[in-house]
């Protein structure tokens, strides 16, 4: 009597192990079907030329400029952060920084956070004072940054990062695109 149960077990779980997998087979088959009937469809149907098609793609270029036109934003809040390095052996360490939230004035209520490093000595070159400079305060001041009102510039990438007030040095894109995060809250 045991033997006909195992076996009857085991013919059962061959039957559902067998009806997953001809359930998975006609799953890929019908997404496969679709993707090529959705190709073909699109190498069949005409393209349509009217009279208005490239002012529609200027006007709704235009809707998107003005959309997200940001050329500032304004300090929330000024929080010492200590952070992990990119790469190498600054992955297995901390560097002490500041961070700066950003309100930015878009219709999603975007929120930008900038991270910057402080440096060992005030030289007046690094990316700290630079950020304390366009902020019109001290860098030993910098929680006076709240309120303050930072110049923005849209990246090629989409994103923003900080610009500079008066002077600007070779490595500012670069260095101060790589500490910029936007996010959406």
């Amino acid at each position: 009597m045991v033997e006909v149960e195992l076996v009857l077990l085991a013919l059962a779980a061959l039957f559902v192990v067998g009806a997953v997998a001809m359930l998975g087979a006609t799953a890929v088959a019908a997404w496969t079907a679709t993707r090529l009937v959705v190709t073909l469809s699109t190498l069949v149907r005409p393209v349509v030329l009217g009279p208005t098609d490239i002012r529609d793609v200027e006007l709704r270029v235009a809707g998107l400029r003005a959309l997200d036109h940001v050329d500032s934003g304004v300090v929330t809040n000024v929080v010492p952060e200590r952070r992990r390095g990119a790469s190498g052996l600054t992955r297995f360490s901390r560097r002490d920084g500041v961070r700066l939230d950003l309100a930015l004035a878009t219709p999603d209520d975007r929120t930008a956070t900038v991270w910057v490093p402080v440096p060992e000595a005030l030289t007046g070159g690094s990316r700290f004072e630079r950020i304390a400079a366009a902020c019109d305060v001290p860098p030993e001041e910098i929680s006076d940054a709240v309120g303050a009102e930072l110049p923005l510039v849209r990246g090629s990438d989409g994103g923003w990062r900080v610009g500079n007030r008066g002077h600007r040095g070779p490595d500012d894109d670069t260095a101060l695109a790589s500490s910029f995060e936007t996010e959406r809250v």
